[in-house]
């Protein structure tokens, strides 16, 4: 018995390592699976990605300087006194200055608060600002050197509605700004006295509201900003008569302005 149980399990064994097969490796397939995938990027446009993400609100404040240049209207303008009549020379003629553009820069400043709403890429950003808004002009004796050199400034509250596009760290952006002028420079306003009442020199010397448009870009880092716009001016902020009221001219002002800004943001 216990010799047929032996034969029993050699003719298992050698039936089972008969079934056992070494691969031919010279004629197997190559296996490409591991090979390395094209790279497929993401080419979701701004458009998808705006509609994939939801509104997100944010808040900030900055602060910063602004390097500022006046255009005026150039126009020769009797000087007035306090009577409202032309100021006349030692020799009888009527006093007169001629105003010309400089195209020296003054220099502003600027701050406030805004809020930002975000949507995928783009964002909206309406602000309020106060700033200082800065340049020269100079005012030329009939001779033609120069009498005065005006370093003006004037204050105005600002309210800028940004558009613009974001990636992770930048943003460039574009909008209008709607400005409320109310005060000029105690030497813009002595300047100006020698042509117009110095008590019309007020809030209601300014055309107001008026429209500029800015156009910028800005760098984030963490909570914190960087941005450089220009602000162009579309009208004058004053349309005001300056000189007597016999022979009265229009007094334009424009004033455009690069602005450098520091700031945070409350994400």
């Amino acid at each position: 018995m216990h010799k047929l149980f032996l034969v029993f399990f050699v003719f298992i064994g050698t039936f089972g390592m008969a079934q056992i097969t070494k691969p031919d490796t010279a004629n197997m397939p190559i296996d490409t699976s591991l090979k390395v995938k094209p790279i497929v990027f993401d080419t979701m446009s701004y458009s998808e990605e705006y509609r994939r993400d939801k509104w997100r609100f944010s808040w900030g404040a900055r602060v910063g300087g602004s390097r500022g240049k006046y255009t005026i209207n150039e126009n020769t303008i009797d000087q007035v006194g306090p009577s409202g009549l032309p100021v006349l020379d030692q020799n009888g003629k009527i006093v007169k200055n001629q105003f010309v553009n400089n195209k020296l820069f003054g220099t502003g400043y600027s701050g406030g608060v805004f809020a930002r709403f975000v949507r995928g890429s783009f964002f909206i950003q309406p602000e309020l600002m106060y700033s200082s808004k800065a340049g020269k002009f100079d005012l030329l004796k009939t001779d033609g050197s120069l009498y005065k050199r005006v370093n003006g400034s004037f204050s105005s509250l600002d309210m800028p509605l940004l558009i613009g596009i974001r990636s992770n760290k930048s943003r460039v952006f574009f909008g209008p700004t709607v400005n409320f002028a109310y005060k000029l420079n105690n030497e813009m306003k002595d300047a100006l006295s020698e042509f117009i009442a110095k008590e019309k020199l007020n809030n209601q010397f300014f055309n107001r509201p008026i429209m500029n448009f800015n156009v910028g870009l800005g760098f984030e880092f963490g909570l914190f900003f960087f941005d450089l716009r220009y602000e162009k001016s579309i009208k004058s902020y004053s349309l005001q008569n300056i000189g007597p009221s016999n022979s009265p001219k229009l007094f334009n002002l424009k004033a455009d302005g690069f602005h450098v800004s520091i700031g945070f943001i409350h994400k």
